[in-house]
């Protein structure tokens, strides 16, 4: 059967990460270009009023710094929200206002995946899209805080089945982004700029860095 031990570990033998937060303070987060490679790819669907979790960055990239947007969270001391909010309880949000809801890296975050995703269903008005993204392998926000606990992973087809059960599935289409030399990178907490490009692992089923879906509401 010939020699069946692994080659040497090298750098893999590191215990601990680079980064403790995904990066960041090494540059670019992995996750961010696959993220952005999505939004890029459905750039024609991020139409004012938009909502956005957190801050404005995407809606303002996307859609111009005068597009009309809302800023949603939980956080009362987030001074740029517009909105203070919990995605999970029903009504929190304003009905049929939205064209494009902008939910980035949020859903992990959240206590009930599918009741927030029903709440963000009815504030999109007819014909308006979501745009929705998870981690997939990914390691745990260290951040301990009661609120924002980080609770879930998703893969594909698991992101797919969510929100066909709130917008029907033929309203809805997810994939993967990111592979194994991806995941690898960013579960050490590479940054892009030390990484150089991976675009020969920019989609892969198994091994997601990032899982993305559109979701439409009917008309």
């Amino acid at each position: 059967m010939g020699d069946l031990r692994p080659s040497s570990w090298g750098v893999l033998s590191r215990a601990e990460p680079y980064s403790d937060c995904f990066g960041y303070d090494r540059g670019t987060p992995i996750d961010r270009g696959h993220i952005e490679a999505f939004l890029t790819a459905n750039a024609g669907l991020i139409r004012p009023p938009l909502l956005e979790v957190g801050e404005d960055v995407y809606a303002r990239r996307f859609a111009g710094e005068a597009a009309q947007t809302d800023v949603v969270d939980i956080d009362p001391g987030n001074e740029d929200a517009t909105l203070i909010a919990d995605l999970s309880e029903p009504g929190s949000l304003p009905a049929a206002r939205y064209r494009c809801v902008l939910l980035v890296q949020t859903l992990q975050y959240v206590r009930d995946p599918r009741a927030a995703l029903a709440n963000v269903r009815r504030s999109l008005a007819p014909g308006g899209s979501l745009l929705v993204t998870v981690p997939g392998i990914s390691r745990t926000d260290p951040v301990d805080d009661a609120l924002m606990a980080d609770r879930w992973r998703f893969t594909p087809a698991g992101l797919r089945d969510l929100l066909a059960g709130v917008f029907g599935p033929e309203h809805v289409h997810s994939r993967g982004y990111g592979g194994l030399r991806s995941a690898t990178a960013f579960l050490y907490g590479l940054a892009a700029e030390e990484t150089g490009p991976l675009d020969d692992d920019t989609e892969d089923g198994e091994f997601p860095v990032v899982v993305c879906a559109t979701a439409r509401a009917a008309a």
